[in-house]
């Protein structure tokens, strides 16, 4: 089976486990389903196609690290979420803003923007900005980056939360679900 057929399957499977979650599987609704997910895959494949560098034998550890990922930023967010929480709520106010700078460890490309992503949705730090190796702003333009990225600079409420470990582990597992 090709890499292409073996993707749509999958990325068909998965779609129509999402509405058969979200519609609750009724028979009424089939016949939108059925139409939904097929145009959902279609546009994923078209949108996103699959890579010829991935072996379908290695995405059982990919889909395996994915989940690890997903289970670990989920730990971060509600632990990160009650540790602002508290640093609110205390009196005084437990905050000591600041910016930390933390090397990029991953190539250009999804892991990194997705790694980027993910630290922002993460609850006492930040990506404030990314910058080279000089410290200058690396701003992208729809044709890529002006300057080449190197590090981020990232905003923390205190220190202690340590961003730029947390950074690094995310890099690691984002890293790891990529196959990179």
């Amino acid at each position: 089976m090709s890499a292409f057929v073996l993707a749509a399957v999958l990325r068909a499977v998965v779609l129509g486990l999402l509405w058969w979650a979200l519609s609750g599987g009724g028979a009424d609704y089939v016949t939108y389903g059925v139409v939904s997910v097929t145009l959902a895959t279609a546009l994923s494949l078209v949108l996103l196609p699959p890579s010829s560098r991935s072996s379908p034998g290695a995405w059982p550890r990919r889909l395996g690290s994915s989940m690890t990922l997903l289970g670990w930023f989920l730990g971060q967010s509600v632990i990160g979420g009650v540790d602002v929480a508290r640093r609110v709520l205390s009196r005084p106010v437990d905050i000591n803003p600041g910016v930390v700078v933390a090397p990029i460890a991953l190539e250009p490309g999804h892991a990194r923007q997705l790694a980027l992503v993910m630290m922002n949705l993460m609850p006492g730090s930040m990506v404030q900005q990314v910058v080279t190796v000089d410290g200058e702003p690396a701003d992208n333009t729809a044709e890529g980056p002006v300057l080449t990225p190197a590090a981020v600079q990232l905003h923390t409420l205190s220190p202690q939360l340590d961003p730029a470990d947390q950074w690094a582990r995310l890099q690691r597992r984002v890293g790891a679900a990529f196959g990179v």
